[in-house]
């Protein structure tokens, strides 16, 4: 196509628009309005799935914790020695286990030998005290040495992966013979953990609890984490801390932990499904629309088609005026939807305080989806239109 060409194509789509502005008016607003809701729909649902997902991570299936409330003059150790054991009595509880971060209280080096002036000191890396219980509850670790956590006497450690890195310790699925040194004290590898879940131990060093309670002296940074049957963390939440300390349950405070993963991927796709849905239907009812206005303004140009047709336009050419007037048209309706959406979902997070999440290529799709939706539109009308017989056309006028 020349340029020629093309410069007359576009100057018959212009004069045809603005003889026409209200048919084009309409068409923009038809075109502008379903890309829009098709922009908003998906822009309110990420933005509402990543509120929802949120709130999920607020809430709880079957993990609850409970935390020590400090106490001024109190004691310094809150949590029995039974703690773990008076969770997993509570039906519905699976499995209970108890955590301190020693390194929150108490400056303690962890080193790769014996000589710390040899080696090179990691202060970075954190020392945790954890019972078995706690990392079967946080499914931490998949080892049958994790009894050893729950004897105060055995200097035994499992070190995360990132930990291991940091000291230069090689994580092996055996790995006899490896130690690490928590403040001078020799400790036996027993075990890795992998990252992920609620304990986040890859970049600590865990030891037995007890050990941890005799570093610090208290248990003020102590957790209790419980993994319950699917879905009766809320009724277990309400009765923990009473189950742990029936004599003073306020000091414990009591907390959902992360929920399962699952789930907020599948709220996720659920609100992506809607919003698709949603503006599916709509794009496909503005495609009607456009083809009907379309045809209306075949059947009402007949005798200029005719004309053209009978002054040698091929019948290519009067197809591509028909086309290219409903890209235009499609284009210009995206690019107001976009924008229209745009504030759509400003506005809509705004009101209901959400964090907006707006991806930028689904407001640059905008123009792009609308001119999809022009051709798609135009393509009957424009064959339509070029199939005219120039003498039926000029007869017919």
């Amino acid at each position: 196509m020349t340029m020629r060409v093309l410069r007359d194509l576009v100057a018959d789509v212009v004069t045809e628009t603005s003889s026409r502005r209200a048919r084009a008016l309409l068409m923009v607003a038809a075109v502008g309005l379903s890309v829009g809701s098709l922009i908003a729909a998906v822009g309110i649902a990420t933005t509402a799935a990543t509120q929802i997902n949120a709130d999920i991570a607020a809430s709880t299936l079957d993990l609850v914790s409970l935390t020590v409330v400090p106490e001024p003059g109190g004691p310094p150790v809150t949590l029995p020695d039974d703690a773990s054991d008076r969770l997993e009595a509570v039906t519905m509880v699976e499995a209970a286990g108890a955590r301190l971060n020693v390194s929150e209280i108490a400056s303690v080096l962890v080193t790769r030998t014996a000589d710390p002036r040899a080696a090179q000191i990691r202060s970075s890396v954190p020392v945790v005290g954890v019972t078995s219980g706690y990392l079967r509850t946080a499914r931490a670790v998949d080892s049958d040495h994790l009894w050893m956590l729950d004897s105060p006497d055995l200097r035994v450690a499992y070190v995360g992966v990132t930990a291991a890195a940091d000291l230069g310790i090689p994580v092996t699925a055996d790995p006899g013979g490896l130690r690490v040194w928590v403040d001078g004290v020799a400790h036996d590898v027993v075990g890795f953990i992998e990252p992920g879940g609620p304990a986040s131990l890859e970049r600590a060093v865990a030891i037995p609890y007890a050990q941890a309670v005799a570093y610090t002296g208290t248990d003020a940074e102590a957790t209790l984490l419980a993994r319950t049957e699917p879905g009766a963390g809320a009724q277990i939440a309400r009765v923990a801390a009473t189950a742990v300390r029936p004599d003073a349950p306020q000091r414990l405070e009591v907390s959902p932990v992360v929920s399962v993963e699952s789930l907020r991927r599948g709220v996720n796709t659920q609100l992506d499904r809607l919003a698709a849905w949603t503006g599916s239907i709509l794009l496909a009812l503005t495609v009607l629309l456009i083809a009907n206005s379309m045809v209306v303004a075949v059947t009402a140009r007949t005798a200029e088609i005719g004309l053209r047709r009978a002054l040698g336009t091929p019948a290519r050419g009067i197809a591509a005026v028909f086309l290219t007037e409903g890209a235009f048209v499609g284009a210009l309706g995206g690019l107001v939807g976009a924008a229209v959406a745009s504030v759509t979902v400003v506005v809509t997070g705004l009101i209901n305080r959400w964090d907006v999440v707006l991806e930028p290529w689904m407001v640059a799709a905008g123009p792009v989806l609308g001119l999809v939706v022009g051709l798609v539109a135009s393509v009957y009308p424009a064959l339509r239109a070029s199939r005219i017989s120039p003498a039926l056309a000029l007869r017919a006028d």
